[in-house]
């Protein structure tokens, strides 16, 4: 399977606005470096969480139907965009009505309706698409608060750069992001 990122996205999970005064800035002399350290902690809070935070584009590329369930390896889904399969010479989209998305398990997958079977694609490789958005939402409101403090206190632990702040503000980030987090079974 190959993931490639479609669509980044397009707002900040937290506002540059909240990061200023939660460093207790009133100037905006600083609001690039500011805005470089947001777009870094949500780096690493999606990487901690193994979740996206606001909503993306994703798209997944597979050989085959892994049986017919299809997991995704994106969290949390918030929608399947278009599914799509090789055949006479093109991608052919799979209309919406013949799948489900069951995001009630730890991990989002895709079944076929009842009496729907997957087409086989024409090609063995790289011969199905599918299209994803993946995110709490779309803005930051959408995002749970103790994971937006948790970012506020990893780039207040970067603008500070003190080494015994750093390793305090950043362990109260992963306190926070803790629940949240995807662990592998």
């Amino acid at each position: 399977m190959k993931i490639q990122l479609i669509s980044i996205a397009v707002q900040l999970p937290v506002l540059l606005s909240e990061a200023r005064d939660f460093l207790k800035i009133s100037q905006q002399d600083e609001d690039a470096i500011i805005t470089s350290y947001i777009r870094a902690a949500t780096d690493a809070c999606e990487s901690f969480i193994g979740r996206k935070l606001i909503k993306q584009q994703w798209q997944l590329t597979f050989n085959d139907w892994n049986d017919g369930v299809i997991q995704i390896p994106l969290s949390p889904i918030l929608t399947i965009d278009k599914i799509e399969y090789w055949n006479a010479g093109a991608f052919q989209e799979i209309t919406a009505t013949n799948y489900l998305l069951d995001d009630t398990s730890y991990q989002a997958k895709i079944l076929p309706q009842l009496h729907y079977q997957w087409p086989d694609p024409a090609r063995n490789i790289a011969g199905i698409r599918i299209t994803v958005s993946a995110g709490f939402g779309e803005g930051q409101n959408d995002i749970p608060h103790d994971i937006r403090q948790g970012l506020l206190h990893w780039v207040a632990a970067v603008y500070d750069g003190g080494e015994h702040i750093k390793n305090q503000s950043t362990a109260i980030a992963e306190k926070l992001w803790q629940p949240y987090r995807c662990v592998a079974l």
